[in-house]
């Protein structure tokens, strides 16, 4: 029943990662739970998130912007995983994959503009792809 709504709570679509992946944000959870700051070496070799903007999705509370270093997309618009951290003065971020950097922020016209487009073209296209990083 749950799965028909939400098909990533179906365990045959657990991916092969995500127990790692836990296990690091576990980590990173209990450093920060000490009141330990994040490595500024982690943070320097983070992925920089501009231009970004937060979006509820069915998997939680992610960044969609534009990436610069990102690991395994390299440079270019995506959407963050679900985050779990994020850095009261607004200088990182923490989503299960990864620590971001992030850089300025898209303003709220912008955000207007960006959703507009989305919503428009999630209506001309019907292939169901999705992008995400």
């Amino acid at each position: 029943m749950l799965t028909r709504q939400f098909p990533f709570l179906d365990p045959a679509r657990i991916d092969p990662d995500l127990a790692r992946r836990l296990r690091v944000l576990a980590d990173d959870c209990d450093r920060l739970e000490l009141g330990r700051p994040v490595s500024p070496i982690l943070l320097q070799k983070a992925p920089l998130l501009e231009d970004w903007f937060p979006t509820v999705t069915p998997l939680g509370v992610q960044l969609v912007g534009r990436v610069t270093g990102h690991p395994l997309l390299g440079d270019c618009a995506a959407a963050t995983t679900p985050l779990w951290f994020a850095d009261p003065d607004g200088t990182w971020a923490r989503s299960l994959s990864r620590f971001y950097r992030l850089g300025p922020p898209l303003d709220r016209d912008d955000i207007r503009s960006v959703l507009g487009r989305m919503a428009n073209s999630s209506t001309t296209s019907d292939d169901g792809s999705e992008d995400e990083a």
